[in-house]
């Protein structure tokens, strides 16, 4: 823990066993230490742990889920099965969708969308494969559809492509 909260803390019990009230200790503290340093909140939410007879210092366990152990797990999980999805995930892993998609962000992990094929190739099948493709490419291309006006004004309208435009096949 940093050494600023536990000063501030050691105001606080000190403001405490002077008699003072949180509002008071919490306007004194911002005082000596700056506007900001403490709210009164904070400063009423030590009053009543020190009231219950806890004056430790230090914050208090935690409730939530270990944190490390879920990441190894979610390591283990996606490496047995890449294709389990979040919702998949947070239910086996017992958490929220939206952690479980930062999670695997944090690991450097993406979602991407497989390639189909029908069967496995082998290296006989890639190479009998021929590729190519054919476009046509218009000679005049004024399509852009935005523009760059105030926000006042009207966008020019774009009249529409003739229907015969001048084309060319290319072929790869």
């Amino acid at each position: 823990m940093s050494e600023i909260p536990i000063h501030i803390r050691h105001c606080i019990l000190y403001e405490f066993q002077l008699g003072n009230n949180a509002i008071t200790a919490a306007r004194n503290i911002c005082a000596a230490l700056g506007e900001g340093a403490v709210a009164d909140r904070t400063c009423g939410d030590w009053f009543k742990r020190f009231r219950e007879g806890d004056i430790s210092l230090e914050d208090r366990p935690k409730s939530g889920r270990p944190l490390e152990s879920d990441i190894e797990r979610l390591k283990v999980l996606i490496e047995d099965n890449p294709r389990l999805t979040t919702r998949e995930l947070s239910a086996i892993l017992g958490c929220n969708q939206s952690t479980m998609d930062r999670h695997l962000h944090e690991m450097g992990k993406v979602n991407k969308l497989d390639t189909w094929v029908p069967h496995q190739l082998t290296s006989n099948n890639i190479q009998q494969i021929v590729t190519g493709d054919e476009k046509w490419v218009l000679y005049v291309n004024h399509t852009r559809k935005h523009q760059w006006i105030n926000s006042e004004d009207l966008p020019e309208p774009e009249p529409k492509n003739d229907l015969h435009p001048k084309k060319l096949m290319l072929s790869i």
